[in-house]
């Protein structure tokens, strides 16, 4: 990593999910004295499991967590998407450089620690009512201390309040559709590098993630697509009933669907969608879902999060806060507003109200098509960069 060209800096992060933790990780690495708030009392890790693209799997090599993640996390060589009939909508191939998936809690676990041996220092249940600025100093506000900072970082999720006081409002909206998860042991999975998901119309979609090795046995992150205003009444269901509705649209999945035998196994995610004006307003960004939150459907929320984390520290590295924050979102608004048009577009094709024939059609026939293939695996994995390039001088004007 680009060492400091300056002298150390005072760094504040606001939240310790996959962006605080990799951000602080980042700078600590570069000689900056780093300090995290986060306002749960220890790391909360809701949800599952997280793929991580290719290139997110460079950003942790980076970071310094390479054999880390790899001992924590397993190789998925292949994502493949079919509906009930069979026909196959989405499948895109890893050749080369391979996806990881990995378990929240083992992903947050894994950063926590290489923050702290980095020397981060991490001060959990410390909420965060405002940031501010003051002259060229950013300010943190809990309800009992007022903390200056050369920069101050956003971090802390798509709910985020925090960028609105700054100038950095970033527009969201909640998605109609959440998902429900669970994680699940089985002995033996044929699919165990290969991400499976199954559709029914668009209002149906079910997947199976291998997540983690747990001795013997293979744990499989298991996701739902419902409605939001649904999920009570799913709460109230037979959960026989809605065992059956999984088996019939995909009987191999049952080593999985016979592991869940109470509604509580499983957990409710919301997710918001969000559109950044701006990443920067010096001394303070935002990073991760505070910046760019959206759909799971891409599986890049994490990828984007760790490397937002390496872009903004070698930046600031090479230009100092101000000029560094600012190339910094030049360079990356681009990209995340990108991803996120794509998001917005792939979204509705697969948790809708509609019928879905039309989505059928058009990306079973598109997989026939030479150079689709090739554009699904480049719509959510980079190429591997052949080398590291200077960073350019920012315009600012």
């Amino acid at each position: 990593m680009q060492q400091a060209t300056s002298a150390q800096l005072r760094i504040g992060i606001v939240g310790a999910g996959t962006a605080g933790l990799a951000t602080a990780i980042a700078f600590a690495r570069s000689g900056h004295h780093v300090q995290v708030f986060e306002k749960h009392p220890s790391l909360a890790t809701l949800g599952a499991g997280l793929l991580i693209q290719p290139q997110g799997v460079r950003a942790l090599s980076e970071l310094g967590v390479r054999d880390e993640f790899n001992a924590a996390s397993v190789p998925i060589d292949r994502l493949l998407g079919k509906n009930q009939r069979g026909w196959r909508l989405v499948d895109v191939a890893y050749p080369e450089h391979h996806a990881r998936a990995v378990s929240r809690s083992a992903l947050a676990h894994l950063l926590l620690r290489a923050a702290l041996a980095a020397g981060v220092e991490v001060r959990f249940n410390t909420p965060i009512e405002q940031v501010e600025t003051d002259g060229k100093l950013g300010c943190i506000r809990s309800a009992s201390e007022r903390m200056p900072f050369d920069l101050v970082v956003i971090a802390d999720g798509a709910s985020s309040v925090l960028p609105a006081q700054v100038g950095l409002a970033v527009p969201s909206s909640l998605y109609k559709w959440g998902a429900l998860w669970a994680m699940v042991d089985v002995d033996h999975w044929p699919h165990a590098r290969v991400l499976q998901q199954r559709f029914r119309t668009t209002r149906q979609m079910f997947g199976l993630m291998p997540t983690e090795r747990r001795g013997d046995k293979l744990r499989l992150s298991l996701f739902w697509s419902l409605p939001c205003a649904a999920y009570p009444a799913w709460k109230a269901s037979s959960l026989d009933a809605w065992k059956a509705q999984l088996l019939d649209l995909w009987p191999e999945s049952a080593p999985a669907v016979e592991q869940i035998h109470a509604h509580d196994q499983l957990t409710f995610a919301t997710y918001h969608h969000a559109w950044p004006r701006r990443l920067a307003n010096p001394p303070i960004c935002i990073v991760g879902d505070a910046a760019h939150a959206m759909s799971p459907q891409l599986g890049l929320g994490a990828t984007l999060a760790v490397q937002d984390a390496l872009l903004l520290a070698q930046h600031v590295n090479a230009r100092g806060v101000a000029a560094g924050t600012l190339s910094f979102a030049k360079k990356r608004l681009p990209a995340v507003r990108a991803y996120q048009a794509l998001s917005r577009t792939l979204t509705p094709c697969f948790q809708a109200d509609g019928g879905g024939l039309w989505r059928d059609l058009l990306f079973a026939a598109g997989l026939h098509i030479p150079g689709v293939p090739w554009l699904m695996h480049r719509s959510i994995a980079e190429p591997q960069p052949r080398a590291r390039l200077a960073v350019e001088e920012p315009d600012c004007a």
